[in-house]
């Protein structure tokens, strides 16, 4: 009997034993079970009922515009509506593409622009109503033009048969002219004007020229701009030989000048200021309009008289440098020229003598930079709608 009292017992403390260990094994520290994490349909929003702006802004704005910042990125004839680019969901922000740079660009010329604004420019570059991408000026002086039978015995002169040649190759083309305010308008805002446009500009005194573009004029419906010395030693039949021409309105009168000094650093003050001011009288009184274009009598410039020009109110300049066309925000300029800091006064005009190539070359350009703009519009638009209209606004 005791046997099996003793029997028992040890076979309760076995089976005690391993319902402790059980029981222990179950209260250890068992794996944490986190709760699933609750992911909002829209972001929380902290301020404006309709709308939550990111706050990611970058560090440095290239170039945010002051003008119309927030006006949206309006719709032209040769490109879509801009896309909304959320800052939150454009890393990293868009960069504008390189600058336009064609092979055919001349050695030691540099295209240069002049628009502060990257915003405003972008506006006008793509706007309703502006000159599409690629559309050049040619800017093209003229002097003598030498008649038939005649020997050309000095560098500017062009023969007739030169000329006409010019006249028609112009017109197959299809090249206009402008004038110095349209061409004004285009820089300065991309005003609409045609792909293809010229700028002829005869200098000096030439009445009997002058008389030679009247039937082109007429027959295709374009200008001359003139740039004229202003000098009281003009005789009066020249004088009214020319307003008897400009009454047509078919010149484009402006400064070549009033004795046609070249700019130079011995000239006196009062003689460079003479240059300037007094052809804008002279014209004003002949012709009945104020210049704003001034023709640099030699090509010759420098910082003084670009400063006093602006002074007096013009508001371009052309040398008598070839460096190639003109686009909207794009001009081609050499080193003497792109140390004046003013480029609009120092714009290139192609010689009469190279007049035809000059054509070419431009029309060789204009295609190159539709080819440019097709490539870089994405990157463009993309641009505008990050740092020009960053809200999203329509």
């Amino acid at each position: 009997m005791v046997s099996f009292l003793k029997d028992s017992l040890k076979y309760i403390v076995i089976v005690a034993g391993l319902l402790a260990g059980i029981w222990l094994a179950s209260c250890a520290a068992a794996p944490r079970i986190m709760p699933e994490p609750v992911v909002a349909d829209h972001p929380v929003e902290t301020s404006t009922p309709e709308t939550v702006v990111a706050i990611d802004e970058p560090e440095v704005n290239p170039n945010p515009g002051s003008g119309s910042g927030n006006a949206p990125l309006p719709t032209a004839s040769n490109t879509p509506t801009a896309t909304v680019v959320s800052k939150a969901n454009h890393e990293p922000a868009p960069e504008l593409p390189a600058q336009f740079f064609p092979d055919l660009m001349k050695p030691g010329v540099t295209p240069v622009d002049y628009l502060p604004n990257t915003c405003l420019y972008l506006e006008n570059r793509w706007g309703p109503g502006k000159s599409a991408p690629g559309t050049i000026v040619v800017p093209i002086m003229f002097h003598s033009v030498v008649q038939p039978g005649r020997v050309i015995n000095d560098t500017t002169s062009i023969s007739m048969e030169y000329f006409e040649y010019f006249m028609d190759t112009a017109k197959d083309l299809g090249f206009s002219t402008i004038t110095s305010q349209e061409l004004v308008g285009f820089l300065e805002h991309n005003q609409a004007i045609p792909e293809r446009s010229m700028i002829l500009i005869l200098d000096d005194r030439r009445p009997g020229v002058a008389e030679l573009f009247m039937p082109y004029l007429e027959e295709n419906d374009w200008t001359l701009t003139l740039g004229w010395i202003a000098a009281d030693s003009t005789r009066d039949a020249v004088w009214e030989t020319m307003t008897t021409l400009a009454a047509t309105g078919r010149l484009d009168v402006q400064s070549h000048g009033f004795n046609h000094l070249y700019i130079q650093d011995y000239l006196e003050p009062e003689q460079v200021e003479e240059e300037l001011f007094k052809p804008i009288e002279v014209i004003e009184a002949r012709f009945g309009t104020s210049p704003i274009a001034h023709v640099w009598p030699g090509g010759n410039f420098n910082a003084g008289a670009i400063a006093l020009a602006g002074e007096a109110g013009y508001q371009i300049g052309f040398t008598a440098y070839s460096r190639g066309p003109i686009l909207f925000n794009w001009i081609p300029l050499g080193e003497p020229e792109m140390a004046m800091e003013a480029p609009l006064m120092v714009l290139p005009r192609f010689w009469s003598t190279a007049a035809v190539r000059a054509l070419e070359e431009a029309v060789n350009i204009s295609e190159a930079a539709k080819a440019y703009a097709r490539d870089s519009e994405q990157e463009e638009q993309a641009y505008y709608a990050y740092y020009c209209r960053p809200d999203g606004s329509e």
